[in-house]
């Protein structure tokens, strides 16, 4: 079933290449091809097995890092839906499923059928143009690009206007993006069998309480600050710019995300954002 391999890692942490290289070998000895990012290969003397994965359909992809390996081979793939099975080797690492000692058995449990598979909706964003970008797996941002900046916009949900509002900038994000930026700029959690998402303002001037809307919905967003200038990011990644009057369509896109999983949203959720003191007791 998973005969063609990818594996994304980080290039910056010893421990990640280590991890990577014994992935690797155990994926090779199985008969699996595998296929690395070019500079990987390059870092781990195995020229021969790099790529550009964005040119190449692969049946899995493993990440070694955090959560930004992650988002970063979320948006290499040349089939949005292949798998991603990802060991944690950054630090809090949300998104990501095994610790790096339990790395070779997960896989072997992979190729056993031992899994969930778990789907997550991406959010597709256009300029009013047609141009679009990169769908989004946590989040798309309107920012200043200016630090402490503040900004002047307009919400709309399904052509409706619903808030104007100053802030530092303004994102919508999935069920998976709400446990990142969106938490952390005051939005709610989402489970990610909840069909929504979550607009949150960051820094607003005046209140504004994160709002849910169904993922079936469109929202915009409007720059109306005179003379002023924004950023759209998406999922941490500079991808363009608005200025005044520019808006933003975002939506849910025909692709997903896919994950495999041997825990619950839950359980991650409790072990990894939600911590059990030492020295408290459950219950």
């Amino acid at each position: 079933m998973f005969k063609k391999v990818g594996i994304v890692s980080r290039a910056d942490l010893k421990e990640a290449l280590e991890k990577t290289k014994e992935i690797c070998d155990h994926l090779l000895q199985r008969g699996v091809e595998v296929l690395l990012e070019e500079e990987i290969s390059r870092l781990l003397g195995r020229p021969q097995l790099g790529h550009n994965l964005r040119e190449v359909e692969m049946d899995l992809v493993v990440t070694v890092g955090g959560d930004g390996t992650i988002l970063r081979a979320s948006s290499l793939l040349k089939r949005p839906e292949t798998p991603l099975l990802a060991v944690n080797m950054g630090r809090r690492g949300f998104l990501t499923e095994v610790e790096p000692g339990e790395a070779l058995k997960a896989i072997e449990r992979v190729f056993a059928g031992d899994y969930l598979r778990e789907e997550y909706s991406k959010l597709s964003s256009s300029r009013t143009s047609g141009e679009r970008f990169q769908d989004a797996l946590n989040e798309v941002l309107v920012s200043s690009p200016l630090p402490s900046k503040m900004l002047r916009f307009k919400l709309y949900v399904d052509e409706t206007e619903v808030f104007q509002f100053q802030a530092d900038g303004i994102l919508v994000a999935t069920p998976v993006g709400s446990t990142a930026y969106s938490l952390s700029a005051g939005g709610s959690i989402l489970a990610p069998s909840v069909k929504a998402m979550i607009v949150t303002a960051v820094c607003p001037l005046s209140p504004f309480r994160s709002i849910v809307v169904p993922m079936e919905s469109v929202v915009e967003v409007e720059l109306t600050k005179p003379g002023a200038e924004a950023i759209v990011v998406i999922d941490g990644m500079i991808q363009g710019r608005m200025g005044e009057g520019g808006r933003i369509k975002v939506r849910e896109s025909e692709h997903r995300a896919v994950f495999i999983r041997f825990q619950s949203f839950y359980s991650r959720l409790k072990n990894r954002l939600l911590f059990t003191y030492k020295g408290e007791r459950d219950g």
